[in-house]
């Protein structure tokens, strides 16, 4: 039997280790991953588009919960997942550790890259309203519809990159900086539920109760990304 999922890109990485120790206990199951902006995947399923589970951020699950195509009773809290920054490996970390220090590393920096379909560039581009450099930093940054940012500077389009943690990870390298410092963060909080039109609800209902353990949980946590109950 195969469940299909929609997942948000926060959790590839981890998922790559996952995926294995789910089918050594559940061989009888194979997953299907359809990797997505959370922004992305609600389009494709108010298009109609089938699938048993959907994880995406916590505001997509419940527009999709009050649209009726998600399952209310069966939502679960999964991680809540930084924001952070990353440069190509082997080139000098810039401070990024006070508002200010993140500001003016913003502006020294030659491009930097942010996703403007993810759920981090939407934080990010308010960020940079908020400090009053968003003209600026647009007028030079590399901002890419969907995907991972940090390809950006392995291919020497940007010396920044603005992403998750555990999307920053997915790409060979580089190197992570840090998280967004404190007064600046905003983690993006990951939820799950069953789709309301799948044919597989109990095996559904399994992987869901699986990604609440802590075999589970300590493999997010090597991502960067924080249980969420």
């Amino acid at each position: 039997m195969e469940l299909t999922l929609y997942s948000a890109l926060a959790l590839s990485a981890p998922f790559n280790t996952l995926v294995r120790h789910w089918q050594d206990a559940h061989p009888e199951t194979q997953l299907t991953f359809r990797w997505h902006p959370s922004t992305i995947i609600e389009k494709k399923l108010n298009a109609g588009e089938q699938a048993d589970v959907v994880i995406a951020t916590v505001e997509t699950l419940d527009r999709l919960i009050e649209s009726g195509l998600a399952a209310k009773d069966d939502r679960i809290e999964v991680v809540d997942s930084p924001i952070g920054i990353a440069v190509l490996a082997g080139t000098p970390h810039p401070d990024i550790s006070t508002r200010e220090r993140l500001i003016n590393t913003l502006l020294a920096a030659r491009s930097v890259s942010w996703s403007e379909a993810g759920a981090s560039g939407v934080w990010f581009s308010h960020l940079l309203k908020q400090f009053n450099i968003d003209a600026e930093l647009r007028a030079r940054g590399t901002v890419i519809p969907a995907g991972f940012t940090a390809e950006q500077l392995v291919n020497g389009h940007a010396d920044l990159a603005v992403q998750q943690l555990s999307e920053l990870l997915m790409v060979s390298g580089i190197e992570i900086v840090g998280a967004l410092p404190p007064e600046t963060q905003q983690p993006v909080s990951i939820s799950a539920s069953v789709l309301n039109k799948t044919t597989h609800s109990e095996p559904a209902r399994e992987f869901l109760a699986w990604l609440k353990t802590p075999q589970v949980t300590d493999i997010f946590s090597q991502f960067g990304l924080v249980r969420r109950d």
